[in-house]
């Protein structure tokens, strides 16, 4: 894939730090995308998942019982997801402070390799992962490990 991106803060909170990613070329990051998706908007369990989204940032971090583990185990690509729902958001749960969204929607196949929308978010993420990994590795970016704050850094051309 290869697409230069931004990692951007979206909120900090009590408990943790928000970001999300915004693809070069687009004017919303993934998570404003995944907000304003009419599917997802739609989806019965949409404010509740937003004001769990919300209660994380200020009282519970991000705890690893609100995940499930996508992706490969070489990657901390993991879905959010609420009760049995079926709405997913992507995202790279480094600690439970700190928070890389991306982008999801509505799982309505088994497996999300089956859906091609839900397959792309997750591989994008697992790219992202590997180049923000690389740089903590380097220093150019350094992650507070009690805030989740990150700084250095947070601009990827495609060909980094």
């Amino acid at each position: 894939m290869n697409l230069g991106f931004q990692i951007k803060q979206v909120e900090n909170g009590l408990r943790g730090s928000l970001y999300s990613v915004q693809v070069c070329g687009q004017e919303k990051m993934e998570f404003e995308r995944f907000l304003e998706s009419d599917e997802v908007r739609a989806a019965s369990e949409f404010d509740a998942f937003v004001s769990r989204l919300d209660d994380m940032v200020e009282r519970f971090g991000f705890r690893e019982d609100f995940f499930k583990k996508e992706g490969s185990t070489r990657d901390s690509v993991e879905a959010l997801h609420y009760g049995n729902g079926k709405l997913r958001l992507y995202c790279l749960r480094w600690s439970s402070v700190l928070l890389i969204l991306g982008y999801g929607g509505v799982k309505t196949t088994r497996t999300y390799q089956q859906d091609p929308v839900l397959h792309e978010a997750v591989v994008f993420l697992q790219e992202v992962d590997a180049k923000v990994a690389a740089r903590q590795k380097t220093g150019e970016i350094h992650i507070d490990p009690d805030t989740g704050l990150i700084t250095g850094d947070l601009d990827f051309l495609g060909e980094d």
